[in-house]
């Protein structure tokens, strides 16, 4: 064999063996390729069933929170209608507020007034009270002195009395003495018989006279015999030049008359009504 020959066939057994070892080697590099393919396509496929669920998961998640969320809007619009409401009802309320303390404040000054008026009335209360107090004590004082004063005239008006009795009584006798002497035994210058009632003196003009003394309607006045009174005269008893009523004595003394009152005018006489006879109206 020649060299060229041998050189061939040494070539075709080491690419007979380069060929083997590499077609061994794809085989084993494709099986590989194939074991790592189906585990990477076993990876995927789980990894896509995991996304999958996890996509799942996630739409119902999203569901659910859409609900919350839906749910949450609905419950914010309730919650803004109410903040509504309750902001009407603050206005409200703050009008309100406002009212009240404007009266409040009309109030305050109305008491304030009223409780200045309060201290004025306060002061002039206590002011009166001591004036009060200043008049019970002199009021005191005065019915003590009063008391007093009545007392003294009581005593004085009791002392009247008698002397007046007495004085009367003194009149009396003078007024009979007189007439017993003007009478003498027998007849006397005057010509009067003894034992003759004597004349009593005629009117000469009208007679004025003052109400002394009044008892029910029956009145005294101060002007009697020596006036020229007689029984059966008719006096008018007048008041500040006013009618009262008719005066008809029935009792004569030297100094003093007395008589019902008739035909009263103008309610019942008085002390110091004046009465007069013979004045013409």
């Amino acid at each position: 064999m020649s060299t060229l020959t041998k050189v061939f066939i040494v070539l075709t057994a080491i690419f007979s063996i380069t060929s083997s070892v590499l077609f061994i080697g794809y085989a084993a590099q494709e099986s590989n390729w194939k074991k790592v393919a189906q585990s990477a396509e076993t990876r995927a496929e789980a990894e896509w069933a995991q996304r999958a669920a996890l996509l799942a998961s996630t739409e119902a998640a999203l569901a659910m929170k859409g609900e919350q969320v839906a749910a949450a809007l609905r419950e914010i619009a309730d919650l803004q209608k109410k903040l509504g409401l309750a902001a009407d009802r603050e206005a409200t309320l703050t009008r309100n507020l406002a009212e009240k303390t404007n009266e409040a404040a009309g109030f305050e000054a109305g008491r304030t007034k009223l409780q200045e008026i309060l201290d004025v009335q306060t002061a002039q209360l206590r002011s009166a009270e001591e004036q009060n107090r200043t008049l019970v004590t002199q009021g005191i004082d005065l019915q003590t002195r009063n008391t007093r004063l009545n007392s003294r005239v009581l005593e004085l008006t009791a002392r009247i009395t008698i002397l007046t009795e007495e004085t009367r009584n003194l009149q009396e006798k003078l007024y009979a003495a007189e007439r017993t002497a003007s009478a003498g035994p027998g007849r006397g210058e005057s010509g009067t018989p003894a034992g003759a009632v004597a004349v009593r003196p005629s009117v000469s003009g009208p007679i004025r006279a003052e109400v002394i003394e009044v008892r029910d309607n029956y009145v005294s006045i101060n002007a009697g015999e020596s006036s020229g009174v007689q029984k059966g005269m008719t006096f008018l008893l007048s008041r500040d030049g006013q009618y009262v009523g008719d005066l008809v004595i029935d009792r004569v003394r030297p100094t003093e008359a007395g008589g019902k009152v008739q035909l009263a005018a103008r309610g019942a006489v008085s002390m110091g009504d004046s009465a007069a006879f013979g004045v013409s109206n």
